[in-house]
C-alpha cells in the first residue's frame, strides 16, 4: 500500500517516527525504508530519508525539499546569455541542468538597455536623488560623474522592466555585463547585483531576487538555492584572496546591499555604502562596503567530468581589519566579506571548481545535503577533509 502511493505521488520521501518505546515506530521505518530500496519504484524511493525523533531535522528536510521545488518549477534570467570572457566553467549543458531547475530564459543585453531607455526620466531623477540621500556617492570627475550612474541606474530599471513580465517566474537573475556594457555601451552594471538581491529601492520595499554576474549559470542556482533555503539575500562574489586563514570574497563590482551592515533595517545597510569610481570597464560605480562577522553557510554547484557536485561549508566571518584591508590592491572599491578557511590554502585552491562561491547567514549546511540527496549528487563538505580528499581522488 505504502509503495504504491509514493509510486503514484513521485515526490521526495521522509519517513519519521518520534522514538516512543511504546510503539515499533523504528520497526515500521525500517521496513518501509527497505521496501522503498528493495523496490525502487523511483529515484525518490531509493534516495528517501528516514529519521527518529528529530524535528529539527525534519524542518531542515522540509525547507530543502520546498527549495528543490521552487528551483524546478522556475527560470532563470540570463541577460546576456552566455558566460562572459571565455569562462566555459560558468556556461553548462542547458537540457542537463533542467533536472533542477525548471527553465532558462536567455536575452540579448541590449533587452536591458532598451527597457531602460524606455524608463521615464523623472523615475531616473528620483532614483538618483534617493541614492544621493541615502548612501555616501563620491563622484571623481571620470569613472563616476552624475550622468555615468544615471545610466547604471537605467540599466537596473531596465532589467527590472525585463523581471516584472515574469515576475512570478524567475527566481534568479545573471548579467553578464563584460565586455559589451562594461566595454562597448560603457558604463559597468553593479547596480544589478547590488539591488535585486535587496529589499529597497527608490520606489519602496520590493522583493529579493537573486542575482549574479558574468553569465554565471550554476552560480545563480546556488545563490537561487540558498534563498528560498534561507529566505534571506544570497551574497555572490569572486574568490579574490585566499590564505591558510581566511578566504576573502569580493564581487567586481557589486553584491547584496544587504551585507554592509546585515541589518533589517535597510536604511543601515545602505548608509554603510560608499559608491565610488570602478577600476575596470569604461566607466560606472562601484559599491563598497566591509561585510560584518557573523556566521555563514557558503556554497558552490560545479561540475567535473560531467557530473555535477555541491560543495558547502560552515564558515564564520572575520573582521576585515586594517592589516587584511592593506592586502587589497586592485579592486579596493569593491565589496569585500572575509571568511574563516575551513581547509589550508593549497587544498582550497585545489577543490574549488570556480572563480564564485555565494553565501547567506546562518547554518543551512544540513538542508544542503538533503537538496543534494533529492538531487542525486554528491554533496562536500569542505570543513571534512576526508570528504575533500575523497572528491579530488575521483
Amino acid at each position: 500500500m505504502v509503495t504504491y502511493f509514493l509510486k503514484e505521488a513521485n515526490v521526495p520521501i521522509l519517513l519519521y517516527a518520534d522514538g516512543d518505546p511504546n510503539w515499533a515506530g523504528a520497526t515500521c521505518v525500517t521496513s518501509v525504508g527497505a521496501s522503498l530500496w528493495e523496490t525502487s519504484i523511483n529515484e525518490h524511493a531509493i534516495r528517501h530519508v528516514r529519521v527518529i525523533g528529530d524535528l529539527e531535522l525534519v524542518k531542515s528536510w522540509v525547507r530543502a525539499v520546498e527549495a528543490v521545488d521552487k528551483l524546478s518549477k522556475g527560470s532563470i534570467l540570463l541577460l546576456g546569455g552566455t558566460y562572459t570572457l571565455g569562462m566555459e566553467h560558468l556556461m553548462d549543458d542547458i537540457p542537463k541542468l533542467k533536472k533542477f531547475v525548471g527553465d532558462f530564459i536567455m536575452l540579448d543585453q541590449y533587452a536591458i538597455i532598451k527597457e531602460g531607455e524606455e524608463v521615464e526620466d523623472g523615475d531616473v531623477e528620483r532614483f538618483y536623488e534617493w541614492l544621493l540621500s541615502k548612501a555616501k556617492v563620491k563622484f571623481d570627475g571620470k569613472m563616476l560623474t552624475p550622468e555615468v550612474l544615471k545610466r547604471q541606474i537605467r540599466l537596473y530599471l531596465g532589467a527590472k522592466r525585463i523581471w516584472d513580465k515574469r515576475r512570478e517566474e524567475i527566481i534568479g537573475l545573471s548579467v553578464k555585463c563584460q565586455p559589451e556594457l562594461s566595454e562597448i555601451y560603457g558604463v559597468t552594471a553593479c547596480t544589478i547585483p547590488a539591488f535585486f538581491p535587496f529589499n529597497r529601492d527608490a520606489f519602496g520595499d520590493k522583493p529579493i531576487v537573486p542575482a549574479t554576474c558574468e553569465g554565471d549559470i550554476k552560480g545563480t542556482i546556488t545563490s537561487a538555492l540558498l534563498y528560498y533555503i534561507s529566505n534571506k539575500p544570497p551574497l555572490f562574489g569572486d574568490i579574490k584572496y585566499v590564505d591558510d586563514d581566511i578566504v576573502i570574497i569580493a564581487n567586481c563590482g557589486a553584491s547584496s546591499l544587504y551585507y554592509a551592515r546585515m541589518s533589517d533595517d535597510p536604511e543601515e545597510n545602505l548608509k554603510a555604502t560608499t559608491i565610488q569610481g570602478q577600476c575596470q570597464g569604461k566607466s560606472g560605480g562601484a559599491f563598497t562596503y566591509r561585510t560584518p562577522p557573523g556566521e555563514f553557510t557558503v556554497a558552490r554547484m560545479i561540475r567535473k567530468g560531467g557530473k555535477y557536485y555541491l560543495l558547502y561549508f560552515f564558515a564564520e566571518g572575520v573582521e576585515i581589519t586594517k592589516d587584511i584591508e592593506e592586502k587589497l590592491k586592485w579592486g579596493k572599491q569593491w565589496p569585500h566579506t572575509a571568511i574563516r578557511n575551513p581547509l589550508d590554502r593549497q587544498d582550497f585552491i585545489n577543490v574549488m571548481g570556480a572563480n564564485h562561491l555565494s553565501l547567506v547567514p546562518g547554518d543551512y549546511t544540513q538542508e544542503l545535503k538533503f537538496v543534494a540527496k533529492v538531487w542525486g549528487i554528491k554533496a562536500v563538505d569542505l570543513n571534512d577533509l576526508l570528504e575533500v580528499k575523497e572528491f579530488l581522488a575521483e
